[in-house]
């Protein structure tokens, strides 16, 4: 049903109003949510705080192991570069001797 000025009936007209009680509750209620959503906020941060300090502790072991396997990595390659080396001399030296025993007779 409409009025003469085109207003509801019932509509809030801003006469009524609320008692300053009701508007502290209402504050206090929303402060309260306001506190929640920054403790919330503030667990989330020491959540997010622990996961990176452990990230990071985590990284640095992972990075000695990888520095350790480079280093064994490094080694067996000149280890094998040694071994091209020798293999051949060793070789060529029994040979040499297993024809030296085999020509002269002791």
């Amino acid at each position: 049903m409409k009025t003469d000025n085109s207003e509801e009936v019932g509509a809030y007209s801003g006469e009524d109003r609320r008692s300053w009680r009701f508007e502290a509750d209402m504050l206090r209620s929303r402060l309260e949510n306001i506190e929640g959503i920054a403790m919330d906020t503030k667990d989330l941060a020491r959540a997010t705080h622990d996961t990176v300090v452990a990230h990071v502790a985590e990284e640095r072991e992972t990075k000695a192991a990888i520095d350790e396997l480079i280093l064994l990595w490094r080694g067996s390659k000149l280890v094998v570069s040694g071994f091209k080396i020798l293999i051949p001399v060793f070789a060529a030296l029994l040979g040499a001797a297993i024809w030296v025993k085999d020509h002269f007779k002791w």
